[in-house]
């Protein structure tokens, strides 16, 4: 016969391996739903940010922030002299913060009803145009690594990587547009307001990270 210890033992047994499958379950929903966003933002981006607002599921941040980690390993062992990339990651995240939070307080003051966690969410979806960019040239690096001739192809090329460098650019600035619009619902001329705040301190900043070799690129 079963003892009621051994009983015990098997139900709690099966209480934590069905916890870990849920747990699993939910993170693998997480990363679906990451990689839906991903291309819902490039095809419909105005409905995937604002169904992205409404979300409760905080761990696709957490997946974002992985992804970004995983960038930073690659670009360590692609490059000659980098920076760590947990010291990189660690920056980022500090550089991150101190975005949300400024909008999130600046946004508080016109919309008391601004959500921080929702602001966090939107605003590491408007990563992807950065991430995308630093992918592709991180790649093309290894691939057609500097210097690039004069010729009409090393031309043509240049002429295609500003054309796509300017594309991504727009999409990042269409991204964290309707970030604060849905997280913290303002008009225009009060996100473009808060963007010209935000650049006035955060430039500075920049440079100062830039010129003691802290942090070359802000990654924002």
């Amino acid at each position: 016969m079963v003892s009621d210890k051994s009983r015990s033992a098997q139900f709690i047994l099966r209480i934590n391996i069905d916890k870990a499958i849920t747990f699993i379950t939910e993170r693998i929903i997480s990363l679906l739903k990451i990689m839906r966003n991903f291309f819902g933002l490039i095809f419909s981006p105005y409905q995937t940010m604002r169904k992205i607002s409404l979300e409760k599921d905080y761990y696709q941040l957490v997946g974002i922030f992985i992804l970004v980690f995983i960038y930073f390993k690659f670009v360590y062992f692609l490059r000659d002299k980098p920076y760590p990339a947990t010291w990189l990651f660690i920056i980022f995240l500090i550089n991150f913060f101190l975005t949300t939070k400024f909008f999130y307080f600046i946004g508080k003051f016109f919309n008391p009803e601004t959500n921080y966690q929702s602001l966090s969410l939107t605003f590491a979806y408007s990563l992807f145009p950065t991430l995308t960019w630093f992918i592709s040239t991180s790649i093309l690096y290894v691939l057609l690594p500097p210097p690039r001739t004069l010729s009409l192809l090393g031309k043509s090329f240049s002429i295609f990587f500003l054309a796509y460098s300017i594309s991504l650019l727009a999409w990042k600035l269409i991204l964290i547009f309707l970030s604060l619009r849905f997280s913290i619902r303002l008009g225009f001329y009060r996100i473009v307001y808060l963007m010209v705040l935000y650049l006035a301190w955060f430039f500075p900043y920049s440079l100062f990270l830039y010129c003691f070799r802290l942090f070359r690129i802000p990654f924002i």
